[in-house]
């Protein structure tokens, strides 16, 4: 179950179906037999261009040609439903920038349109969300986990603002990711970062941390990872922090990563990861409650 848009230039235009291919290959990922298939690793969303080279049925040829004005460039953007919001967000700024970009156009067979033209990621977005917020009550399952959109966003924009972060701070720094997990007792969603040897590290707004120590013992080094809820970290090492500018992240600069080298090192877990939750697989985390 997915949602499809098809590519169209206008028949006056110049741009040639090689020209488009290059853009995708150097803005969005190499092709890979004849598909763009787009995963960031960061945020894990995931979508796929692909050339239109297989059969398909007499209805949608009708509707991807039957346009007079235009021509069909011969490509497909393809994003499943049945996934957190997050990933019309990412997916529909890509599109609407390859719309501007190149100036082509777009047939959506999920609009009241009825010839190819210009939609903005806003408009794709409320198009695609509105069906997949439903699909996601409907199909439910007990694989599937409910997190309110605001927080799932929330955790979103910072993963998918990574990289700008630790280019803006530098080597001496690392920027974590934050992951989803779930408990195992209640199903319940958290979000988990990490902070590794004390280093200067940016500590985002993340429910739990694993700190991971790592020290000497009979002569080789072990590997030791803590456990611990956001509140109790602040607890423990707030003092250290200072407030970073991104929202509600704080940060440990290189003076008190030195300092605490001992408290860090003598911090206990409050439990242990693999009994506490699990990771979530990105398909099964969604933004609306089971139908009753």
């Amino acid at each position: 179950m997915s949602y499809d848009l098809y590519f169209f230039k206008r028949k006056e235009s110049k741009l040639t179906e090689k020209e488009v291919e290059v853009y995708l290959s150097e803005n969005l990922v190499t092709e890979e037999k004849g598909q763009w298939f787009f995963q960031n690793n960061d945020t894990e969303v995931y979508f796929i261009i692909e050339k239109n080279e297989t059969e398909i049925d007499v209805e949608e040829i009708e509707f991807v040609e039957n346009h007079e004005d235009f021509e069909n460039l011969n490509l497909t953007f393809i994003l499943n439903f049945l996934r957190p919001s997050f990933f019309g967000t990412e997916a529909f700024e890509f599109i609407e920038k390859m719309i501007n970009d190149l100036d082509i156009y777009i047939s959506n067979p999920q609009s009241d349109k009825e010839i190819p033209y210009k939609p903005n990621s806003e408009e794709l977005f409320k198009n695609w969300n509105s069906t997949n917020l439903n699909s996601s009550s409907k199909h439910f399952g007990e694989q599937n986990s409910y997190l309110e959109i605001e927080k799932s966003n929330e955790i979103w924009k910072y993963n998918f603002n990574r990289n700008e972060i630790q280019e803006k701070l530098g080597e001496n720094y690392f920027v974590p990711k934050i992951f989803f997990f779930k408990t195992k007792a209640e199903n319940k969603v958290i979000t988990l970062s990490s902070w590794t040897e004390h280093i200067p590290n940016l500590i985002p707004n993340a429910d739990y941390f694993l700190l991971t120590k790592i020290h000497t013992k009979f002569f080789r080094k072990v590997q030791e990872n803590v456990l611990l809820s956001r509140e109790n970290l602040l607890n423990r090492f707030g003092e250290y922090f200072s407030d970073y500018e991104y929202s509600n992240c704080k940060i440990i600069h290189p003076e008190n990563a030195k300092k605490i080298k001992n408290l860090f090192n003598s911090t206990k877990s409050e439990l242990k990861l693999e009994n506490f939750a699990e990771r979530i697989q990105i398909e099964n985390l969604f933004n609306e409650k089971p139908s009753e």
